[in-house]
């Protein structure tokens, strides 16, 4: 069966330390108290709680105001105890099959919820647009974001529950429309300029490349030091990310700074600079050269 819903994916955040502070005994006692309450919440607001992976809930609401409720009612509760929480929120089709559920909004509602903050409720703007009596002046929008494993940018809105005394939902301003026209105009031009030996490609916002010897690669380097799948280079959110999985690692430079190495890592690319795939291991081999530019 597939619905349109309101998807809300609520966290504790800091589960680890809490457990290092607390003891797994009284942390396990207060993680239950706080998801026994979140499900209260939801049911309070009209939600379905679909399903716990211990320190999470995972609901539905048939509207968007209620589920935005809901998740600030969660992160007061949070705050009146020892757990701090965090949650995201999408609007979307959920595909049921049995107690199961299915679906993309799923995805993003999840990614959100793992960006959001400590007391913190990140939300998409198609949520947002599914509104009718929320206030919102309640509702930042923090720009254009590219989430992980989503190609297309979405607006994303936060909802934060502060240390007001009433506990109640800070306010925040919206930005000016103009630094959100310029902001916009930024991210989407944003590109990234690849060259190596006689190859040469523009990646641009959204879009992503791997590199390694593999000939699925997007840019295959054959050579012996160089990992399968070495590497990783994307735009999102106009910010230029190199990844690397590989296991001789990569060396780097940015600009004039001194060239570095990393291994397992994720770095942001500004300006121009040489990546080297596989460290020294590399030697005199030619490297990949970029450069950061607005396309028109």
């Amino acid at each position: 069966m597939r619905v349109e819903r309101a998807i809300l994916l609520a966290d504790v955040s800091g589960s680890t330390a809490l457990y290092r502070s607390h003891g797994d005994e009284r942390a396990s006692q207060l993680v239950f108290e706080c998801v026994e309450g979140m499900q209260k919440i939801a049911t309070i607001h009209g939600g379905e709680f679909v399903r716990s992976k211990g320190d999470d809930v995972l609901c539905l609401f048939a509207g968007a105001d209620a589920a935005i409720a809901a998740a600030g009612d969660m992160m007061t509760h949070g705050a009146r105890g020892e757990v701090s929480l965090h949650a995201g929120l999408h609007w979307g089709l959920v595909v049921h099959r049995g107690t199961e559920l299915f679906g993309d909004a799923i995805n993003i509602a999840a990614r959100l919820s793992s960006q959001a903050k400590e007391n913190e409720v990140l939300m998409s703007r198609e949520l947002v647009n599914y509104t009718k009596s929320v206030d919102r002046d309640t509702l930042r929008s923090i720009g254009e974001h590219t989430l992980k494993g989503i190609n297309m940018p979405t607006e994303i809105f936060a909802l934060m529950a502060g240390g007001d005394d009433d506990g109640g939902v800070t306010s925040f301003a919206a930005q000016p429309t103009m630094f959100q026209a310029q902001r916009k105009e930024t991210v989407a031009r944003t590109a990234v300029r690849l060259s190596w030996m006689n190859w040469s490609q523009d990646i641009h916002e959204g879009q992503q490349i791997t590199v390694g010897r593999s000939s699925a690669c997007g840019l295959v380097v054959p050579e012996a030091w160089v990992s399968r799948v070495h590497a990783a280079i994307s735009v999102r959110g106009g910010i230029v990310e190199f990844k690397d999985s590989s296991s001789a690692g990569t060396t780097l430079t940015i600009g004039t700074a001194p060239e570095f190495y990393i291994c397992r890592q994720t770095v942001a690319l500004t300006g121009s600079g040489s990546i080297a795939l596989g460290g020294v291991a590399s030697g005199e081999a030619p490297r990949i050269t970029y450069e950061v530019v607005q396309v028109d």
